[in-house]
């Protein structure tokens, strides 16, 4: 008689070392295999990073990072989600570097792309535990309706159109045409 054997718990640590096929995050101690992008939404990450960096850069007020890198959202069983795009303010970061490994700050911003295989109960799980861990504002980008919402644990989620202008309260001063985020995507 065989006996069912639960799967180990991974630690974050544990799972930044670790190299797979497919992308994956550590969801409560267990690895989830995630879908692979496609070409639309690798295009709204690079030109939401784009227009990011630019402001970052001329601001010299943080650091953007994008390829799903490594976000510590729960300990103790631990979650690592790798959002698309997030920015770190300078104040969080010594000399302005990035830490290397799964760490425990928190970026002030997550940028999370939809997916044609993304669900909205996917999405808003992810956002609400982005939230709870410290990040003050998040945004899910939708290539299909060419919208940008924004959700804070402090306010009522906002959408952005194509004839508006993206902005952010943590973000000072940056803004960038909605319309210009999803140019050339399908």
């Amino acid at each position: 008689m065989s006996t069912a054997i639960a799967p180990a718990v991974i630690t974050a640590e544990q799972f930044a070392e670790m190299s797979f096929d497919e992308p994956c995050e550590l969801v409560r101690g267990e690895i989830v295999e995630i879908t692979r992008p496609d070409q639309s939404h690798g295009n709204a990450c690079a030109r939401v990073a784009f227009a990011m960096m630019q402001w970052a850069y001329a601001n010299r007020c943080g650091q953007v990072i994008t390829n799903d890198s490594g976000i510590l959202t729960e300990r103790d069983p631990d979650s690592l989600r790798g959002a698309d795009v997030a920015f770190f303010a300078a104040s969080q970061l010594p000399d302005s570097k990035l830490p290397r490994g799964p760490v425990s700050i928190v970026p002030v911003l997550a940028v999370e792309v939809l997916s044609p295989l993304n669900s909205w109960s996917q999405m808003r799980r992810k956002i609400a535990e982005y939230l709870a861990a410290g990040v003050h504002e998040v945004w899910i980008v939708d290539p299909d309706c060419r919208t940008v919402e924004a959700f804070r644990s402090d306010a009522a989620p906002v959408l952005f159109r194509t004839q508006m202008s993206l902005v952010s309260r943590e973000l000072p001063e940056f803004t960038a045409s909605v319309s210009e985020l999803f140019a050339g995507v399908e």
